[in-house]
């Protein structure tokens, strides 16, 4: 094998031992809330970008101070200020968007479900919206959801809003049921294991006693034991 050879495949070795490493201690590290999908679903954004946050919050009326210190702290600053420019534009105070882009893991999609249903459903208590995006995990989701069955089902908006939020509560208030048309069935109790009878009379226990044979009911199915 020649030198070029050598070195080469020990170059191949440890790169990809390096990135073993580095896989493993990345995955046994603490991973942040919105890092995967900054990874796999926003490639290319800059989420740190905190000169777009600034430009954003004080273009929607946020003193200079305060957007100092939400940009500062955001995850993602540039999703924030997107957040923030949206909703005031829509006629919502800074400190109202600001509050509800800063209490979410989606801002730009807290920003969607607020104009949606403002555009949507306009009659809509403005407290409401705000309320009902912020609290949605989900909240491009949750805006659909109000807005479609508001018109379908003719629904105020505050009923719509109201049944969204709760959906998400379903699968704890399950309870075990009986299938339709199956009796109800109480536990089945076996009778407890009786010796068979082999003809030859019993040994007399120490002290003279005779043991008494246990009461068996005809058609009783003794249990077998493996």
């Amino acid at each position: 094998m020649s030198i070029s050879t050598m070195m080469q495949s020990k170059f191949t070795r440890s790169l990809v031992a390096s990135t073993v490493i580095g896989t493993l201690m990345a995955l046994a590290a603490p991973v942040k809330a919105g890092v995967l999908d900054d990874i796999f679903i926003r490639p290319g954004v800059d989420e740190a970008d905190f000169g777009a946050c600034a430009r954003d919050l004080t273009r929607g009326k946020v003193s200079a101070e305060v957007a100092a210190d939400a940009c500062a702290k955001a995850i993602r600053p540039k999703d924030l200020g997107i957040c923030v420019d949206r909703i005031t534009r829509n006629e919502v105070a800074a400190a109202d968007a600001l509050s509800v882009c800063r209490q979410v893991r989606r801002p730009v999609e807290a920003s969607t479900c607020v104009v949606d249903i403002r555009r949507r459903a306009p009659q809509t208590a403005l407290v409401n919206v705000l309320s009902g995006c912020r609290q949605s995990l989900l909240p491009a989701r949750f805006s659909n959801c109000v807005v479609d069955l508001s018109r379908d089902l003719k629904l105020t908006t505050e009923q719509s809003i109201a049944n969204c939020i709760s959906a998400s509560d379903i699968s704890q208030d399950l309870q075990p049921s009986v299938l339709p048309g199956s009796p109800a069935t109480s536990p089945v109790t076996l009778p407890a294991p009786t010796t068979p009878s082999t003809g030859q009379p019993s040994a007399p226990l120490p002290g003279g006693s005779t043991p008494v044979p246990p009461a068996t009911t005809p058609g009783t199915v003794t249990p077998q034991r493996f």
